[in-house]
């Protein structure tokens, strides 16, 4: 069959096709476009599909060094296609040659195996996408263009981002298969292509040459159009120059393909089933933003540290004002069971008014001290709401967030009190719901809570690979039904019933990723009618959460990609962050879209949330990574995006930064990024490796976000708040430079300092006043969790604050900036901000609340120390309350102190 009847053929079975569903059955089995192997630079395959007919275009090398390129087409999944190679004569497409055979074998929709015949010799390649960039595009363009008058030559474009290049394959002067390529950053048609020579596929592997060949513009027409204009200097045969050709996709147009780039959900439970069932055979073994509004001046206590107003977060200790709560510790081991302080006369006085059982997650956890690891209290009028369950099972040097068996057999126990009346808080409601807590979030009268479930059955062996346990496990699953791989929800001890249905769950395009059994769960509790009344989930891991009053955003990392730069590119690895929007709504949560962004969101998943924020309907990220742009340093970048209003579905991106009209990077190279805070239309964001760069960025302009001042400092700020009329806090770690070695290797990291920023003038930041706590050693709770920063307004316009800490002082017997200091004590850090402005405004510390130190502790203090982790604290006009560990220390505006309780 000739290339031109191939073309018409697939043309009208494309004419053929409805129009796409966002549903499982109508993704693509592999990824469209450009495929390469990274040992053999130089060369590609162009591959896609309609229906069961599949194509590949292969760009190549003669055993001459000259590039040919050659096509196959056939059934998807058959052994082998036909290898063709096609000539030009008489200004048309003349003779094709069978010169050969190719074979190719999916693994996932980002690997496969292509087996090939070449002039009799074989050769087989594993393959991958040719990925350039980590945006998803609104319009995209991407796909083979040929042109319909002159078929048998065409364009492979490829569109990632800002990326825009392609092959361009045709015919020499004497119609001999030839070809050129090229791909450009920042280019909006026009791109430089290079003539290239290489190792032919069975030759030994060699370094490919390229030499400038010319330009070559893209007029676009819509998204599957284009006009074409050729500055090669190559000279094509009659009829197959590309000059001023109108051109159109052979293939399928990316926007009849959302299910290759958004969630996707199942079209029947047996779909479901079958996913799930494949799914379980790769579950791992589990064998070892929006501005900040302080409380108003009316306030007569502080609550919890958010990180956005009206998003309410779970936390160890809650207070109502009236009643302070937190979790009975036994033997340093958090029992299920509350344990309150009464408090009166505006915080004057203190008592302890009992405990109240909680009623257990029914987990099955091993012993009491994982059955409490996740743990959070809500207060709302007249009720308290407790979250508890287990942490994943096993240990995990690096965390157990890519390992599937580590999140089997969870249970969350939520629990609706009545605090109404004088007596202890009375259950009146209690749901015990599969899977291990991530996250949670209240919003008014709701409670959505995000959790990480995979299917625990009975007889099921995790992670074998032996045949006989493989086999076993897949009669298991035929046995198994659709209900018992589901998660569940017992209310008030009633039969459990499913939590999510298939209709409601989606599964994002997998890549190079084994398919999962893991589901991201997220559910609403309506905190009024005492119900769960929305559920869906997504499958796949969840890394981060994020929520605005109105969305809620759940990021993942996906992929491993390649540099954009030079026609024949290098293998350098490097990621991205996928991320779907939900919208939040008192009747239904309904997803938004889905998009990536090019880096991570770093290696503290409790901190990622801080590097999101939304505001105007537009989601701002902030990513790291060491290789996805370049110079193999870590670096930063600013995304902002949002929803596409011409691909439904989709997540656009608006801008990033550094960009190459403002190309000043966020950070010097290597620089780690620590605090970040989003403040209306600032972000603040600290990097540090010697010096501590405070940098102010504008977002004023989501089309055009810029760097409007950098301050350089000792130490770094892990924290940064921000107050009222251009003032900013700043809480981390002095530092001293280190000569070779150090923490991170850069510099000591010595004690604690609290700092006072002028940011009222973006352009100009400053730095007010630094107060230094403490030696090497010293360490916070506040550089790990932001709710262990309190602070509340007084009514002579002073903001008192107060931190967990533990500190460390004294000698250190001459060893220099690397020797740690001696532990000192334990306790409460308590300041002022007193004055309003920067021009007035100053830091006053008070005496510290000590609540251990060597004379009733322990030589190395106490263990485990809640300065550390976990401390928390409530301000109340007349004193102060510490709670760690479950017990109630309290100091009043003179210094007097009572504890513990």
């Amino acid at each position: 069959m000739k290339l031109g009847r191939i073309c018409l053929t697939l043309v009208a079975f494309l004419a053929a096709l409805p129009t796409a569903a966002a549903t499982l059955a109508e993704r693509s089995p592999f990824a469209q476009g450009l495929w390469w192997n990274a040992q053999r630079s130089g060369h590609g395959f162009e591959i896609f599909n309609a229906g069961t007919e599949t194509m590949v275009l292969w760009y190549t090398y003669d055993t001459a060094g000259a590039p040919v390129w050659y096509s196959a087409q056939g059934t998807f999944g058959a052994a082998s296609w036909p290898l063709r190679k096609h000539r030009w004569t008489n200004g048309r497409l003349g003779a094709t040659e069978v010169v050969g055979t190719l074979g190719l074998k999916v693994n996932t929709p980002e690997s496969a195996e292509v087996s090939f015949t070449v002039g009799g010799q074989a050769g087989t390649w594993k393959i991958e996408p040719f990925r350039l960039s980590g945006i998803t595009n609104e319009v995209d363009h991407s796909g083979v263009y040929f042109n319909p008058d002159s078929s048998g030559w065409g364009l492979s474009l490829t569109h990632q981002g800002d990326i825009l290049g392609g092959v361009l394959y045709s015919y020499d002067a004497n119609g001999a298969p030839t070809w050129y390529a090229g791909f450009d950053r920042g280019s909006t048609g026009t791109v430089n292509f290079y003539a290239t020579r290489g190792a032919c596929p069975t030759c030994a592997a060699q370094a490919t040459t390229t030499t400038p060949a010319g330009r070559v513009t893209f007029d676009r027409n819509g998204e599957s159009e284009l006009y074409l204009r050729n500055q090669i200097s190559g000279t094509f045969a009659a009829g197959a120059s590309p000059d001023g050709a109108w051109m159109t996709q052979l293939g399928r147009r990316v926007s009849s393909r959302p299910a290759d780039r958004q969630l996707a959900n199942f079209a029947s439970n047996a779909s479901l089933k079958a996913f799930l069932d494949a799914a379980m055979l790769n579950v791992s073994s589990n064998s070892t933003g929006a501005d900040f509004s302080a409380a108003p001046p009316a306030a007569s206590f502080s609550s919890t540290n958010l990180q956005e107003a009206g998003v309410d977060e779970a936390d160890v200790v809650k207070t109502d004002g009236n009643r302070i709560y937190t979790f009975t510790y036994e033997s340093n081991i958090r029992k299920p069971e509350l344990r309150i302080a009464q408090v009166a006369n505006d915080g004057a006085q203190i008592a302890i008014a009992g405990t109240v059982p909680l009623m257990p997650s029914g987990s099955g956890a091993s012993n009491v001290y994982n059955s409490m690891i996740n743990a959070g209290l809500y207060t709302l009028p007249q009720r308290l709401v407790s979250l508890t369950g287990p942490g994943p099972s096993g240990y995990y040097p690096d965390g157990p967030w890519a390992i599937s068996g580590a999140w089997t057999g969870g249970a969350t126990s939520i629990e609706i009190f009545d605090t109404s009346g004088s007596g202890l808080p009375a259950s009146t409601w209690h749901a015990k719901v599969d899977g291990y807590m991530v996250s949670s979030r209240r919003i008014g009268e709701r409670l959505y809570v995000v959790a990480r479930y995979v299917p625990k059955i009975p007889g099921f062996v995790y992670g074998t690979s032996y045949p006989p346990g493989v086999e076993g496990n897949r009669a298991l699953l035929a046995a198994t039904p659709l209900a018992q791989l589901l998660p569940n929800v017992s209310i008030n001890g009633g039969a459990n019933v499913p939590l999510v249905d298939a209709a409601s769950i989606f599964v994002p395009p997998q890549g190079d990723r084994v398919i999962p059994a893991d589901m991201v769960v997220i559910y609403a509790i309506d905190l009024t009618n005492k119900r769960i009344a929305q559920s869906l989930a997504i499958l796949g891991s969840a890394e981060a959460i994020y929520a605005s009053t109105d969305n809620l955003y759940v990021a993942s990392s996906r992929f491993t990609y390649r540099t954009w730069y030079g026609a024949l590119l290098p293998p350098l690895t490097y990621s991205t962050t996928e991320l779907h929007q939900i919208r939040l709504g008192a009747e239904t949560m309904t997803l938004v879209g889905s998009g990536s962004v090019e880096g991570t969101l770093g290696t503290n998943m409790d901190k990622a949330a801080f590097r999101m924020s939304e505001s105007a309907g537009r989601l701002r990220v902030v990513t790291s990574d060491t290789m996805m742009w370049g110079g193999g340093a870590l670096k930063n970048r600013l995304t902002i995006l949002e929803p596409s209003t011409i691909a439904q579905g989709t997540l656009k991106t608006v801008s990033y930064l550094p960009n190459p009209q403002r190309p000043e990077a966020i950070g010097k190279p290597g620089e780690l990024l620590y605090g970040t805070r989003f403040v209306g239309d600032r972000l603040y964001a600290v990097t540090f490796k010697l010096i501590d760069p405070l940098y102010v960025i504008d977002l004023a302009n989501a089309a055009d976000p810029k760097i409007a001042g950098a301050l350089e400092l000792p130490g770094f700020s892990e924290y940064l708040h921000p107050l009222p009329n251009g003032l900013l806090l700043g809480f981390g770690k002095d530092a001293k430079p280190a000569i070779a070695q150090g923490d991170g290797s850069f510099a000591w990291y010595q004690g604690l300092q609290l700092s006072l920023f002028d940011v009222s003038n973006a352009g100009v930041p400053r730095e007010i006043q630094r107060t230094l706590i403490g030696k090497r050693g010293s360490d916070s709770a506040l550089l790990r969790e932001h709710h262990a920063f309190a602070s509340l307004p007084r009514d002579d316009g002073s903001l008192a604050i107060a931190i967990p800490a533990r500190i460390h002082d004294g000698s250190n017997s001459g060893g220099g900036d690397s020797t740690m200091y001696p532990w000192l004590e334990s306790g409460l850090l308590r300041f002022e901000v007193r004055g309003t402005t920067p021009a007035d405004a100053k830091l006053v510390q008070l005496p510290t609340l000590v609540t251990h130190a060597p004379s009733n502790s322990p030589y190395l203090g106490p263990s485990p120390d809640a300065g550390s982790s976990m401390g928390r604290s409530v301000i109340f006009k007349q004193g102060t309350v510490y709670v760690g560990n479950g017990k109630f220390w309290k100091i009043d505006s003179t210094g007097n102190a009572v504890g513990p309780l």
